[in-house]
């Protein structure tokens, strides 16, 4: 006979239905009521019973005081007299072995079998045995000593007195005092559920298993629903491998994804339980998923390259905002705005480092990405670091960047960032003379020409797109007008400036006192000497007095003194503007003696060099030159206004005449602060359109003017000149010019093939930033400075200045 009860009030079915030979009195054995009052051997009843005892109802009783089954939940059977089972949660207790008048004492889920004629456990043994000769089960699955007087009787016979009265040395002894303490403390455990290490109660997540597509430096990492919003795109983490003692540092690089935990995100039921969100309030519990690179072990506080990959299961931790900023090297009194994935972090650099702004920079995007507002930000930031500011506005966009800004967008976007609108202090505005400023008002307004002496020929004749014919005779007219120079006592004069013309570098800069008049009064000349006019009249000169030409070339001062030598110049045919005038032939016979042909060629060069002269740039009677000494004032902002000259060209011939005006000067005051043991003024240049100043189809062709700004790039690094190449077209830029870049502010780019490229360019961005270049918001910017530890997604802060909006 088996009776099975779960000990929760439940009984198995078949319970109560007797099998094998009844006993002698006809009914289920009974149990002495005397059983049920050693709570000492029983303990406390399982939770949910609700067994008959004081105060509580019986369970009636069957056919033959058996007690009577339960319906099935749902149907009346009409042959049970027991109630239908509770319809809200009610658990109804089992009846009583011994029928309704019966007191049995409660029962945990065990099996109790009853077989006729089985003697009692021996004596030695205090441990009492069922029917299959195994101790029953107590609660919680472990051994708990069963009073005799608990053991059913068979055939109304028992195995004595039991009970409270019962020997002590009898069969079974009592529970031992500390066997229950630690029963109590085990369910006490269990109630209040596993404690978990107090460590891995700061962990976000831990890390997944690795699978077949997993890539090097590349960890997946599962969350719970609970902590997802703590994991943030761009977020730092520390992963402590416990396994095997490592630690190594990361940064979210993609997710954090959520994902379903019952069914797959793309079965057919998540799909119909998502699409039908307005009928169902319920939707699947999900986890987080994020996948992070990893930055590099820790090793003895210092972060090295991995060698091994963290374990499965390894917590992970976030790094707070002070902690990250130290790893990321975001530190400094220059602020570029909010990194990407954290509140309160702001992405800064030192300004006074010589590793980072003087290792120049490119601000990339297209057209209303962020670039201007950018730019517009780094010039007061910079101006309030007490670092001179130049900048070639090619439109005109900075020139009132000495008022605060009033942009209603902006002027909230600051309002949210807690900062307030404000312009710069110290502005000035250049323009070329002639030509209008958008800002005619401003106080400190300058208008300048540009010295042909500064320019170097080379760079000239590229920037005028000379052909090799005419940049030829150029530089032959170039070298003859050096000679006339010193014939006529112009340059050099003194023995100090004979010293000096020696060291003249003109891949650099051009001669000194020469004009583009003096210029074009020996190409006049050439192009005289090769006429009919000038053929004639050179041969009868050639007949008439050869020696005294000979005698020219050679002792200028003995020919000033003869005046058969002082022809003047003819009356038709040329005119000479410059001093040249007043000894005709003595510039006929520098050019004679170095003769040329092609008749065509000198006329085209002239054309050129004519159209250059009629832009009236270059020294303009008493208008000043560039004040380089000005621009270089600690904290002040030079704006070089170029948006009325319409001409890329003109654009070109003054960038490159101010930057190796401004390398000069920032030479020299370098030198002087090295002999006086000084600090130097950091200097800022900024380069709009920087495209149009070196274009990639062009390089071929201008070698020399790449060499001048290759030149200053790589002195500025140590003589704090920092170059800034501002472009919506980086495409257009030559490769050469993009690797003297080692900073990089890059908004939205939309062109895959411009995205590909500077992919080569900037190595040091990985792949999970690349990606979002497309996606970037206007004013958030993916952000390389040297001295980051990696790339970072930053939101630019807005332009507390005012900016002009051209179209």
């Amino acid at each position: 006979m088996s009776i099975t009860d779960d000990g929760r009030g439940h009984r198995s079915p078949g319970a109560g239905a007797l099998r094998g030979q009844p006993s002698s009195q006809g009914h289920a054995p009974t149990r002495p009521p005397h059983a049920a009052e050693d709570p000492g051997n029983w303990g406390e009843p399982p939770p949910g019973y609700r067994g008959t005892g004081p105060g509580q109802p019986k369970a009636p009783a069957g056919a033959n005081g058996r007690p009577a089954a339960p319906a099935r939940s749902g149907s009346a059977n009409p042959h049970s007299t027991l109630p239908a089972p509770a319809q809200t949660g009610e658990v109804r207790a089992s009846p009583p072995l011994g029928g309704p008048n019966t007191s049995a004492p409660p029962r945990h889920a065990a099996t109790v079998n009853m077989t006729a004629g089985r003697p009692p456990p021996a004596a030695s043994d205090p441990r009492p045995v069922n029917g299959n000769g195994h101790p029953p089960a107590g609660k919680n699955g472990q051994y708990r000593p069963v009073p005799v007087s608990a053991a059913p009787m068979m055939n109304g016979k028992g195995h004595g007195p039991t009970g409270p009265h019962a020997p002590r040395n009898g069969v079974v002894q009592p529970t031992p005092t500390s066997a229950l303490n630690e029963l109590d403390a085990l369910r006490q455990q269990a109630k209040s559920g596993p404690q978990a290490d107090p460590e891995l109660e700061a962990a976000v997540g831990f890390t997944h298993f690795d699978v077949s597509s997993s890539q090097d430096n590349l960890i997946t990492v599962l969350l719970t629903r609970d902590d997802l919003h703590l994991l943030a795109s761009q977020t730092l983490v520390r992963v402590k491998s416990k396994e095997d003692q490592r630690a190594y540092l990361g940064v979210v690089v993609r997710g954090p994804f959520a994902e379903p935990n019952a069914v797959p995100a793309n079965s057919t039921m998540a799909i119909g339980v998502v699409t039908h969100g307005k009928k169902l309030a319920y939707t699947f519990d999900y986890h987080g998923r994020a996948e992070i690179e990893i930055v590099g072990e820790e090793v003895d506080g210092a972060l090295k390259p991995p060698r091994f990959r963290p374990r499965p299961q390894s917590p992970v931790f976030l790094l707070d905002d002070e902690e990250s900023a130290r790893v990321l090297g975001t530190g400094g009194d220059l602020c570029l705005g909010l990194v990407v994935g954290y509140e309160q972090m702001e992405a800064r650099l030192n300004p006074r480092d010589k590793s980072i702004l003087p290792r120049h920079t490119g601000i990339i995007g297209t057209t209303g990405g962020g670039k201007s507002t950018t730019v517009a930000t780094l010039i007061h930031r910079a101006q309030q670091q007490g670092i001179a500011t130049i900048v070639f506005d090619v439109e005109g966009e900075y020139t009132h960047v000495d008022k605060p800004t009033d942009q209603a967008a902006m002027l909230e976007a600051l309002r949210r960032r807690g900062q307030k609108a404000e312009g710069v202090r110290d502005l000035h505005i250049h323009h070329l003379i002639g030509r209008a400023s958008l800002n005619p008002r401003h106080r400190s307004k300058h208008a300048f020409s540009l010295k042909f002496s500064s320019l170097s020929p080379y760079a000239l004749a590229e920037i005028l797109d000379m052909s090799d014919a005419q940049q030829e005779r150029f530089l032959k007219a170039y070298d003859v007008t050096k000679l006339l120079l010193e014939d006529f006592n112009i340059y050099p004069q003194t023995e100090q400036e004979r010293r000096q013309v020696l060291d003249v570098d003109e891949l650099s800069t051009g001669y000194p006192r020469m004009t583009i008049d003096h210029v074009l009064d020996v190409v006049s000349a050439y192009i005289y000497s090769l006429s009919d006019e000038g053929k004639s009249e050179t041969r009868g000169k050639s007949r008439a007095v050869p020696r005294k030409q000979a005698s020219l070339l050679e002792d200028p001062e003995e020919q000033e003194a003869d005046t058969d030598a002082t022809a003047k110049a003819p009356s038709r045919g040329l005119v000479l503007r410059t001093e040249f005038r007043n000894n005709f032939s003595r510039v006929m016979a520098r050019v004679m003696a170095q003769s040329s042909r092609n008749e065509i060629s000198w006329k085209a060069l002239a054309s050129k060099l004519h159209r250059l002269r009629r832009l009236g740039i270059f020294d303009v009677g008493n208008a000043a030159g560039v004040d380089y000494d000005s621009m270089l004032t600690p904290g002040r902002v030079s704006v070089i206004d170029l948006s009325d000259t319409d001409s890329p060209q003109l654009n070109n011939l003054v960038i490159a005449d101010i930057l190796r005006g401004l390398q000069e000067e920032q030479e020299a005051r370098y030198q002087r602060a090295n002999a006086q043991d000084a600090a130097i003024t950091p200097v800022l240049i900024i380069i709009e359109e920087a495209h149009e100043f070196l274009s990639a189809n062009r390089i071929s062709q201008m070698p020399v003017l790449f060499e001048q700004v290759a030149k200053i790039a790589k002195r500025g690094r140590k003589r704090w000149m920092g170059l800034v190449f501002v472009t919506q077209l980086p495409q257009h830029l030559p490769n050469e010019v993009l690797g003297l870049i080692n900073n990089f502010v890059i908004h939205k780019i939309a062109d895959s093939s411009v995205i590909s490229r500077m992919q080569k360019t900037a190595g040091s961005i990985d792949e999970s930033l690349w990606n979002r270049v497309s996606r970037l918001a206007p004013g958030q910017a993916l952000v390389s400075f040297s001295n980051f530890t990696r790339p970072l997604m930053v939101a630019v802060d807005p332009a507390p200045v005012k900016r002009l909006l051209v179209e």
